[in-house]
């Protein structure tokens, strides 16, 4: 399976000697909950960059990305 899209972090070089480990973390909101930008980081500067979706839509969207869904 693909994985989905994700961030890893890298620490300072002065600790690349010592071990890490990670773990998983899987969250989703309810489906019907709003992913819309807060009007308050909205500005003339800083205008929205996506249109506003639910959790459930843009679930629907990676799955199709990733080809889990058709």
């Amino acid at each position: 399976l693909r994985s989905t899209t994700h961030r890893v972090v890298n620490p300072p070089r002065e600790l690349w000697h010592t071990s890490r480990f990670s773990m998983p973390f899987f969250l989703h909101p309810r489906s019907e909950m709003s992913l819309a930008c807060l009007e308050s980081c909205i500005d003339a500067d800083h205008p929205k960059a996506y249109p506003d979706a639910t959790a459930g839509e843009y679930l629907d969207e990676r799955l199709r990305e990733i080809g889990l869904k058709k």
